[in-house]
């Protein structure tokens, strides 16, 4: 597997691997196992509804209930499953954006979309397979134009370690502007200095948060930890959400 380093906004790189060709193909013939099993099932239940319903109407239902969740299958379990699908999830690959986010709507929907040119079933998978060989991240083309990577689910550093949060689809109301007057380098201490307290250090705690209020010159009645949890929720938002 190649190797991706995924930059994060604290001067960390974080390090996962990308899933290869033989991976995501796995993972796209599982996904048609489970819509051929649907769309027998389905078919089965239409037909036996022939002498209810007249051809027009016949249709209108094999479309609304076999080829519309078809061809909306890989789209729909992707936003609702954080980017995997039964296939993906089988295979402990999924998709993320390129700092390691869960992908936004747009970026979902711009993957869809190229799919129709980068099925396995057309031009002999010649699209998806050379751009998946080209791409330094392993992207094929609907990946590199949405700004999406497919990553293995097990990551060499775990994002847990730093002080990234994925704030992007919490409806996050951040509390504290000041927060920006930190660096990277202070909000990485108060990290460290936080999960030091968080094992019982409660003096620890009330410490770190009565010297970030001295600095940015805060008043606030949150609890200790909850603040300076807060701070750096603050800090995510600030640096990632909103750029």
């Amino acid at each position: 597997m190649t190797a991706i380093k995924i930059p994060t906004s604290f001067n960390i790189d974080l390090e996962f691997e990308a899933a290869d060709l033989g991976q995501r193909f796995l993972a796209w013939l599982i996904d048609w196992v489970v819509r051929g099993v649907y769309i027998t099932i389905f078919v089965l239940i239409i037909g036996s509804l022939t002498r209810l319903f007249q051809e027009p109407a016949m249709m209108v239902l094999f479309f609304l209930v076999i080829m519309l969740p078809v061809v909306a299958y890989p789209l729909l379990f992707e936003m609702f499953m954080e980017g995997q699908t039964p296939g993906k999830l089988a295979m402990s690959i999924k998709v993320v954006g390129l700092v390691g986010n869960v992908p936004t709507t747009s970026q979902h929907l711009v993957r869809w979309f190229f799919r129709i040119i980068e099925q396995p079933l057309f031009f002999w998978a010649i699209v998806p397979v050379m751009s998946i060989l080209r791409s330094p991240l392993n992207q094929r083309l609907g990946d590199v134009v949405a700004g999406t990577i497919v990553i293995s689910t097990k990551p060499r550093g775990s994002i847990e370690e730093t002080i990234f949060r994925d704030l992007s689809a919490s409806g996050y109301q951040p509390q504290f502007p000041e927060i920006l007057r930190l660096s990277d380098r202070d909000m990485n201490k108060i990290k460290e200095l936080l999960d030091r307290a968080l094992t019982g250090d409660h003096q620890l705690a009330e410490r770190v948060a009565n010297r970030v209020k001295e600095v940015l010159k805060i008043t606030t009645n949150l609890p200790d930890t909850v603040f300076l949890e807060t701070v750096l929720n603050d800090y995510n938002y600030y640096t990632t959400v909103e750029k």
